[in-house]
């Protein structure tokens, strides 16, 4: 059985993002259909239950208008009595058939529409996951845009559907009852009456066009203030500790400053459009009442028929005015959805269960570059990688150096296949890195990054992520062998305390060592590790060395291990020290070797670093 939200993810006819703007015209119409496409079998029986109660609800105002005349006339009969009698209990009837109506068709509308919304936050978070690191890097994807755009602008699904759609169909079935109710009394009346029905149809076409532009707009403008508060949130103790707050709120002033003007103007226009609209209300009243003395006075119908037919009229005028205040909100809530189906429609550059091999039975672990460029898809001006060529054998020790900007990280980067290269290729063990099942392969690849993350959870949690059924031997021996497990015993829940946010609550050198040993028990092929040593003090990164270099002899597993560092100290012991600067290889060799150049570019660093460590 199809899950509910894979309805959502249609392929459009061209996957090109420039194609779908092309066509973005037809895009709400496209949307609306495709929000019903994804509704299951039992979603769709229950929106016909939902849409047939809402019909039925729609009798009560026709009703009414053709019986409160019956009744008033029944005042002059002799059995005034009993007729009167008889009509307030249809009424009581009818009173009690639209409140059993009204909430079967809530529910069932209510019901699917925060189906609907659960399938689209799923199936729109599963694309956002699987895109390439690179669509990250864009300005508009940023960590308040995207939260807004999964959380905030899939909820309007839910509006269109259980707070929307459930009253359209119970107008529409008002309006059609009426007609045919009015037709029926008195056709001449009945088609006069519903002549003066294009007034409300502009006024309600005029708001519609005035609401689709406002909403998308007022939604991008508050999108900025949304990230400014994310960005405010991460970095408040960066804020705090340079007193920015002022400067912040001054930020968050100026750009609720363009919302603000343009609710001002449309303020305007909605009154200026809603008073047009009453005034065209009302003249169709007066040509109704006018007609109907007309109709009366040549008896072309009665008194009792005129007014009754006028008053089924005046009476579902609120239904049409009502359905015509809806239909814009609708469009305006589709226009919100429009960016969300963009993202959901958008093919990941580098696809991650593309080939899909079951499973990558051994990687040794040897890696080789062949000639490659490489260039940022943000930044496509500068060049990171030039020509660069590598090869590291399996299970050795490799350390990449050099100044900021050589390209130094972005060699890992494209290890892990976060960006695919421009030209050249990449192999491990011989296979081309694109031929692999990234989600399989990256299981034998383990990361440790300059900036160490971790998740507002437990210790525990942190070390033990991505692996299933860790026992507390695995969990106590690669938090020793990391350095965790000292500090950790001295904690008053042990490894059941919360870190907080972003391991707020730990210091830089013990999240550091906490990432490591998460890296340590996924036990790698391939270990990348990204300046691992930058947030720990000399004692602990001389500690952590010796654990990373002892790595393939304690774990029973072979480990080739490519490191980053700015430190010369934490890679003498490494079998391959690669010096890069400008995204090119310089020299290259070990640390005895490469000392025996004096005019060396590596003995000129490690002079260096060696006076200043004195």
């Amino acid at each position: 059985m199809t899950n509910g939200y894979e309805f959502f993810k249609l392929e459009p006819k061209n996957s090109k993002i420039d194609s779908l703007r092309a066509e973005e015209k037809e895009g709400s119409k496209e949307i609306f259909f495709r929000i019903w496409f994804g509704l299951s079998n039992i979603e769709i029986m229950k929106t016909i239950f939902g849409s047939f109660a809402a019909a039925v609800s729609g009798i009560s105002k026709p009703i009414f208008g053709f019986f409160i005349i019956t009744i008033g006339v029944a005042y002059y009969h002799t059995n005034a009595k009993h007729r009167v009698g008889l009509y307030s209990l249809i009424f009581s009837m009818v009173g009690l058939l639209s409140f059993f109506m009204h909430t079967i068709q809530h529910y069932f509308f209510g019901i699917v529409g925060e189906k609907s919304m659960k399938n689209l936050r799923e199936a729109l978070y599963s694309v956002v996951l699987r895109n390439e690191v690179a669509w990250f890097d864009r300005p508009e994807n940023n960590a308040g845009s995207l939260t807004s755009q999964i959380m905030n602008t899939t909820s309007m699904i839910k509006t269109i559907i259980a707070d929307r759609m459930s009253v359209i169909v119970q107008c529409i079935s008002s309006i059609l009852i009426a007609t045919t109710v009015s037709l029926i009394v008195n056709w001449r009346m009945a088609l006069v009456a519903w002549a003066v029905m294009p007034f409300h149809f502009i006024g309600g076409l005029i708001q519609a066009k005035s609401a689709k532009g406002f909403s998308r707009d007022s939604a991008v403008a508050h999108h900025e203030l949304v990230s400014l508060v994310s960005e405010s949130a991460t970095n408040i103790r960066t804020i705090a500790s340079f007193c920015q707050e002022e400067e912040i709120m001054k930020r968050a002033r100026m750009s609720l400053e363009e919302p603000k003007r343009k609710s001002k103007r449309e303020s305007i226009k909605y009154g200026i459009i809603n008073g047009i609209a009453l005034c065209l209300w009302n003249i169709a009243h007066a040509i109704a009442l006018w007609y109907t003395t007309i109709l009366v006075h040549k008896r072309q119908a009665s008194f009792e028929d005129g007014i009754r037919s006028y008053q089924i009229f005046s009476l579902t005028v609120p239904s049409i005015t009502e359905l015509w205040t809806l239909i814009p909100t609708v469009i305006s809530a589709i226009g919100v959805l429009t960016p969300a189906f963009h993202t959901l429609d958008r093919k990941t550059l580098i696809e991650p269960e593309i080939p899909r091999d079951p499973k990558i039975e051994k990687i040794e672990g040897r890696i080789e570059f062949q000639r490659v460029k490489f260039n940022y898809p943000t930044r496509p001006e500068v060049i990171v990688l030039t020509n660069f060529t590598l090869e590291i054998k399996a299970g050795s020790r490799v350390a990449l150096i050099g100044p900021s900007g050589a390209g130094k990280s972005s060699v890992l980067a494209l290890l892990l296949r976060f960006y695919d290269p421009e030209e050249g290729n990449i192999l491990i063990d011989g296979k081309d890195i694109k031929e692999y099942n990234l989600r399989i392969l990256r299981t034998h690849i383990g990361f440790v990054q300059q900036e160490p993350v971790l998740f507002s959870s437990s210790i525990r949690y942190n070390i033990c992520y991505g692996i299933e059924h860790v026992s507390e031997t695995e969990l106590l021996k690669v938090a020793r062998e990391a350095k965790v497990h000292e500090f950790v015993s001295n904690l008053p829940d042990g490894y059941d305390t919360l870190v907080g946010e972003k391991g707020c609550q730990l210091s830089g050198g013990q999240k550091q060592r906490i990432a490591i040993a998460r890296t340590l028990l996924k036990k790698p092929t391939i270990l990348l590790l990204d300046e691992p040593t930058s947030a720990l003090d000399v004692e602990s990164e001389r500690t952590l060395v010796s654990a990373l270099e002892s790595i393939n002899g304690n774990n029973g597993f072979r480990t080739t291990q490519v490191t980053v560092a700015h430190r010369l100290s934490t890679v003498t012991n490494s079998d391959v020290i690669v010096v890069m600067d400008r995204g090119e290889i310089v020299e290259i060799g070990s640390h005895s070797t490469l000392l025996t150049a004096p005019d060396g570019v590596y003995s000129k660093l490690f002079r260096i670093q060696s006076l200043a460590d004195v």
